[in-house]
C-alpha cells in the first residue's frame, strides 16, 4: 500500500507540480506578543523504546531579526515536501534565545495523521508572549503515515505511545535546560509546564494528565462486541485499568479533543490538572453534542470552556492551511475529514487564533504563574462576540 501511494504521489507531482503551494502572506495577529520568535528542530532518540522523535521548538528570541525572510515550515511525506506554511510571527531559525528566564513550557500534541506544524500559529503566538513551545511528530501517526495508511491497530498503539513521547521530550528538555546547552541552558522552568492537544492530541493530553482507560471493562465488552475499535487497545494497554500521569504537567489545553469514547466519563474524571477546552459546535469528526459536551461534563478538576459556534474540527488549527498547500491529494487521502472546519462558512484562521490565544494566555497565567488577576481576563475571553471578523468581549 505504501509503495502504491508513493507511486501516486510521484506521478501526481510529475504531472502537476502542485504540492507545497505557499499561500499569500498574512498580517501578524493583533494579539501577537512583544517577544521576537525563534525556532529550532531537535532530532531525538528514545533508546528505551527504539523510537526517533522529531521536535519543533519555538522560543522567545533575544532580539528581532534585522534582515532576511521569515521561516517557511515544510511538511514532508512520501519523500516530498507536500506542504509549506509561512510564519505569522516573523520567526527566524536558530537565533539566540532570550536571556531572561527560566520560562514556562507548553508541549503540543498534533491530531491523527497530522504534523508538528498543525498548531504552528498557536505555538508562535505563545512564544511571542514568553513561552517555550515544543511540538513533536508522533511517529506512526503523521501526515507521512496517513499517506501510507494508518490502521485501527496503529491508532491503538499511538494512544499508548503518544503520552510517552511527550514525557520523553520533557525529559530531554529538562536535561538540556539543566546543562550547558547553547539554546536551552537554564531557559525552561520545569515547574511551569502545560500540555496542549488537538483531536487525537487532545486524547494524548488527557492521557498524560491522568485519564484512565478501563481495560477490564473494555475486555468484558469485547467478549460480546468484538467489532469495537477499542478492543484493539486491550492488548496494548493490558486487561487492567491503565492510568498514566506525568506530574510535571500542570495544565491542559484541549482543542476539539477526541477520547471521550476511549476513556468515558469515569476515566476523564481522573484528570487532575486544570483544563481549558476549546469546543467546535460544527465538528463532524468529533461531534459536539455526542462527544465534546459529555467530555466537558465529566471533568472534576478546574475546567473552562471556549465554545466556538462557527467552527469545525480543524478551524482552531493550521491544518486547513496544510490541506490547501498539499492540494487535491489531501482530500483524496483524508476524505471529508481533511476539510472539516475549513472554508468561508467557518471562522477565519486569524479570528480563531485570536479567540483561542485570548483564552489560553490568561488560562496559562492563572494555572502556571498563579496570577490571580488573570481569572477575570479568562472569564471575559470565554464569552466573546464575533461580528464580521472583529472580536468583542464583555464581562459577564
Amino acid at each position: 500500500m505504501a509503495a502504491q501511494v508513493t507511486l501516486l504521489f510521484t506521478a501526481a507531482f510529475a504531472l502537476t507540480g502542485c504540492f507545497g503551494n505557499l499561500g499569500p502572506g498574512a498580517m501578524p495577529p493583533v494579539n501577537l506578543g512583544a517577544d521576537p520568535v525563534g525556532v529550532t528542530t531537535l532530532a531525538l532518540h528514545d533508546a528505551e523504546r527504539g523510537r526517533n522523535i522529531t521536535v519543533e521548538v519555538w522560543y522567545p528570541a533575544a532580539e528581532a531579526p534585522r534582515s532576511g525572510e521569515p521561516e517557511v515550515y515544510e511538511v514532508e511525506a512520501a519523500g516530498f515536501t507536500v506542504a509549506r506554511l509561512r510564519s505569522i510571527a516573523n520567526a527566524r531559525r536558530e537565533v539566540a534565545p532570550a536571556t531572561r528566564g527560566p520560562l514556562p513550557l507548553v508541549l503540543i500534541s498534533h491530531g491523527a495523521g497530522s504534523t508538528r506544524f498543525g498548531n504552528v500559529g498557536l505555538a508562535e503566538m505563545l512564544a511571542s508572549h514568553g513561552y517555550v513551545v515544543a511540538a513533536p511528530d508522533h511517529k506512526g501517526h503523521t501526515v507521512a503515515d496517513k499517506v501510507a495508511g494508518i490502521s485501527d491497530a496503529d491508532r491503538a498503539r499511538s494512544a499508548f505511545d503518544r503520552p510517552l513521547d511527550l514525557s520523553f521530550v520533557l525529559d530531554e528538555l529538562e536535561r538540556r535546560t539543566k546543562g550547558d546547552d547553547r539554546r536551552f541552558g537554564h531557559l525552561i522552568d520545569m515547574d511551569r509546564v502545560a500540555v496542549a492537544g488537538h483531536s487525537f492530541g487532545g486524547r494524548t493530553a488527557l492521557g498524560i494528565t491522568g485519564a484512565r482507560f478501563d481495560g477490564k471493562r473494555q475486555r468484558d465488552e469485547c467478549a460480546v462486541h468484538d467489532d469495537d475499535r477499542r478492543c484493539l487497545a486491550v492488548p496494548v494497554f493490558g486487561p487492567a485499568s491503565y492510568r498514566y500521569r506525568d506530574a510535571r504537567i500542570k495544565a491542559a489545553l484541549l482543542i476539539a479533543p477526541a477520547g471521550f469514547e476511549f476513556y468515558r466519563e469515569d476515566g476523564i474524571a481522573q484528570v487532575d490538572a486544570p483544563v481549558l477546552m476549546v469546543a467546535a459546535e460544527g465538528d463532524n469528526t468529533v461531534p459536539y453534542a455526542e462527544k465534546q459536551q459529555p467530555m466537558w461534563g465529566a471533568f472534576t478538576s478546574p475546567h473552562y470552556l471556549l465554545d466556538l459556534k462557527r467552527a469545525g474540527h480543524l478551524t482552531a488549527t493550521d491544518v486547513c492551511g496544510v490541506v490547501d498547500s498539499i492540494g487535491f491529494l489531501a482530500k483524496a487521502v483524508g476524505g471529508d475529514r481533511a476539510t472539516d472546519g475549513c472554508g468561508a462558512s467557518f471562522l477565519s484562521p486569524s479570528t480563531t487564533l485570536e479567540l483561542v490565544a485570548n483564552a489560553a494566555l490568561p488560562f496559562l497565567a492563572l494555572h502556571l504563574d498563579h496570577d490571580g488577576s488573570a481569572r477575570e481576563r479568562l472569564e471575559v475571553a470565554l464569552h466573546p462576540t464575533v461580528i464580521d471578523g472583529p472580536i468583542v468581549t464583555a464581562s459577564r
